[in-house]
Parts: structure tokens; C-alpha cells; sequence
């Protein structure tokens, strides 16, 4: 029974390692100097239940969980469904976000949430939108989609947002509306009528 254990476990690492080593770009150069971006294969690879991470040096920047993922070979892009990914912005805290559906450019380090995106800011900002695009260069979110942020009595909504995930601003672009509730009051359009 222990051989059997242990025999399963070592396929788990194994295809665990497997995929790490296809979503990472590799150094080593091919025949004519060429670099490889990990597996030489031309099929797609199925993953459930993923997690993924970023680093900067020492530094985690954001951690992704994913029910089921895809990765697509000739497209150096994953597919992920049902995520939750928490950015951890260099000058502290965190950010929380949670999609249906996330496709990630392995390249760029962009991502793309859609199907009902929300999330969490450790402002205590709730956000809700339909969809949204992380720039990993510039550690920037920005969507053209309405989007409606609540906090306490407080909810604000607008079309268009840009945000910097560095110094925790965001910036509705247009048709922007503001609504605070007395104490037991739910705005109209927010969850109330």
C-alpha cells in the first residue's frame, strides 16, 4: 500500500512539475540559438485544480487558484475557470478577485477576467463589473464595463475604471453616481429597488 502511495504521489509532482515547467520560458537555447518556451508539444494541457504564483525577487505579487485550467500551447495563453487571484501590491495589503472565467497571456503577464468579476480591496471596497484586464508591466486594472463599488453606506457607480494596483487609487472614467444611505437605508439601484 505504501508503494502504491507512493507511486501516485510521484505522478502528482510529476505532472505538477510538468506544467510548471510549461508555464515558465525557458533559457536553454535550440539548435540555431533559438529559445524554447518549455515543452516542445503542439497539444493543449488540461489541469484541475491549479494554483499558480508570481514572483518578484523575494517577493510574492500574486497568487491564482483555479478549478479547471487550460493551457494552449501555440498561444502561450491559459484559459482558467472559477479563479480567485490575490495581488500583493509592494507597498502592502492585498487586493482579492474573483472571476469565472480568466485568460492569461504567459508572455505579456496579462490577464483577462470576465463573467462576472468581483472583488475585494483591504479598504474595505467591494467592486463588482463584468469584465477586467490586469497589465502585468504596469500592475495596472483597467475595464470600458460598468462597475459599482460599495463600501459601508457608501456605493459608488460608474462606466470605465482605471486603477493602479501600486498606490491602491482607482478612477471611474464616466457616468459616475454616488450614493451614501443613512444607517439602514439601501440606495435605490444598489441592491434595493
Amino acid at each position: 500500500m505504501k508503494v502504491v502511495r507512493g507511486i501516485f504521489l510521484c505522478c502528482i509532482i510529476g505532472g505538477f512539475a510538468a506544467l510548471f515547467f510549461v508555464l515558465s520560458p525557458s533559457s536553454r537555447p535550440l539548435g540555431g540559438g533559438e529559445e524554447s518556451g518549455g515543452i516542445e508539444t503542439e497539444e493543449d494541457i488540461l489541469v484541475e485544480g491549479l494554483e499558480f504564483s508570481e514572483w518578484e525577487e523575494d517577493r510574492l505579487t500574486w497568487l491564482m487558484g483555479a478549478e479547471r485550467t487550460r493551457y494552449h500551447h501555440k498561444e502561450k495563453k491559459a484559459s482558467l475557470e472559477h479563479v480567485e487571484v490575490t495581488f500583493f501590491p509592494a507597498t502592502g495589503g492585498k487586493m482579492l478577485l474573483w472571476a469565472n472565467l480568466v485568460d492569461y497571456d504567459v508572455r505579456t503577464k496579462g490577464l483577462r477576467a470576465s463573467d462576472s468579476v468581483r472583488g475585494k480591496s483591504d479598504q474595505g471596497y467591494d467592486f463588482t463589473t463584468e469584465s477586467l484586464f490586469y497589465d502585468g508591466e504596469k500592475r495596472e486594472v483597467t475595464t470600458d464595463d460598468k462597475v459599482t463599488l460599495e463600501k459601508d453606506r457608501l456605493t459608488i457607480q460608474g462606466t470605465g475604471m482605471k486603477g493602479s494596483l501600486a498606490d491602491h487609487k482607482f478612477r471611474l472614467l464616466s457616468e459616475v453616481r454616488a450614493v451614501f444611505s443613512p444607517q439602514g437605508i439601501v440606495p435605490r439601484g444598489a441592491g434595493g429597488e
